[in-house]
């Protein structure tokens, strides 16, 4: 595993900037023709909205 710290304003970039993506991909998913190429898509849509929780869980504030 691979630990990384980044700054508060760090992770609200990469989040802003992942859920951008996470929106491009979804159109390409959608307008893609091949069957093969459309499940890497899907695959990598998966991958993304795994980090992408993980950050914004990361994010969120520890409550006492």
């Amino acid at each position: 595993m691979v630990r990384v710290e980044f700054t508060t304003e760090e992770v609200n970039e990469l989040v802003r900037v992942l859920e951008q993506y996470l929106g491009d991909l979804r159109a390409e998913i959608y307008d893609t023709d091949s069957s093969f190429f459309k499940e890497e898509l899907r695959q990598e849509k998966g991958v993304v909205n795994q980090a992408l929780a993980r950050l914004k869980a990361a994010a969120e504030p520890i409550k006492p």
